[in-house]
């Protein structure tokens, strides 16, 4: 679009990527939509030579901490990744249109403590919205994966498996072998039927057969993995070099809120309240306001009104 600035990308430097959402609508409304977005994000990083310090996924934006080598390999990297989710996204939901605003917030940073700030905020974004007390509590900053196979379930032995949970960790491992990422058809297909406690250990391994982040490089940046963890619970970080207006939001309210939905009133899925009539909807929209003590603006982004 005329009169929007490419995002600034420079070659042999660490970069703070942001994207939110248009109209700060909502990304991710079940498990399944993180998984599949960093299923995308992993393979096409793969594709391109990419390497990942972080990634955070947070309900209605993304961060993303990335060595750029290449700017051109670089911007084909998050074009592609966009491109591909927002496709499988919109498909799944019934939805046309952007995902995510353009250009994205894309700030470099040369200066090792300038990096280290950005690490800590990226990082921080969950404790900052109330996500959780510290920075290796939240699973979508992908923290805790660095030292611990499953930091989310229990530990999982697939030759003791019910053969549903095996069934489903083999699809995941071939698609990875395969170099493809996951869609909302094949997540779930294998997933049915599969107990609560099976899906966090289906979670955990499937974050774990696509990960590729480089922790390594991160942790170079405090000398341990125990002393960067120290340091990003004592340091939320700063980010002067982007726009952003969604840090220190409480972001529980949404978990309420689709909560209310898909058991208090029973409409089962996301997908089923999303492709709802939008009078219908807005007659949710009132009352979750009364109910949950939502804020018009949060129901809105929820709801997508």
């Amino acid at each position: 679009m005329r009169g929007r600035k490419k995002p600034i990308v420079r070659a042999d430097a660490v970069h703070h990527i942001y994207q939110n959402t248009r109209n700060g609508y909502l990304i991710f409304y079940s498990v399944k939509d993180y998984l599949i977005l960093f299923s995308v994000i992993t393979v096409v990083a793969r594709r391109y030579g990419i390497t990942i310090l972080g990634i955070c996924m947070m309900p209605d934006h993304i961060h993303l901490i990335v060595y750029v080598r290449d700017p051109d390999r670089f911007r084909a990297f998050v074009r592609d990744y966009t491109s591909i989710f927002t496709k499988l996204y919109n498909r799944h939901y019934g939805l046309t249109g952007p995902l995510f605003n353009t250009p994205y917030g894309c700030a470099p940073k040369i200066l090792h403590k300038k990096i280290r700030s950005a690490i800590a905020y990226v990082y921080n974004n969950p404790v900052e919205g109330h996500l959780a007390l510290k920075v290796e509590e939240d699973r979508w900053n992908f923290l805790a994966y660095a030292v611990e196979k499953y930091p989310f379930s229990e530990k999982l032995r697939i030759d003791k498996a019910r053969w549903a949970l095996r069934k489903a960790l083999y699809t995941v491992k071939a698609c990875r072998q395969d170099r493809r990422w996951l869609d909302y058809t094949e997540i779930e297909k294998v997933t049915d039927g599969l107990s609560s406690r099976e899906l966090h250990q289906f979670t955990d391994y499937t974050i774990r057969k696509y990960n590729c982040i480089d922790y390594d490089a991160a942790i170079n940046y405090y000398g341990s993995y125990d002393k960067m963890v120290m340091a990003l619970n004592a340091n939320t970080g700063s980010e002067y070099d982007l726009k952003e207006d969604t840090f220190a939001k409480d972001y529980r309210i949404y978990k309420k809120m689709i909560l209310e939905l898909c058991h208090g009133k029973k409409i089962e899925t996301m997908e089923k309240v999303l492709n709802l009539p939008r009078q219908d909807r807005y007659r949710l929209r009132w009352s979750l306001i009364r109910n949950k003590g939502a804020t018009d603006q949060e129901v809105a982004k929820l709801l997508r009104l």
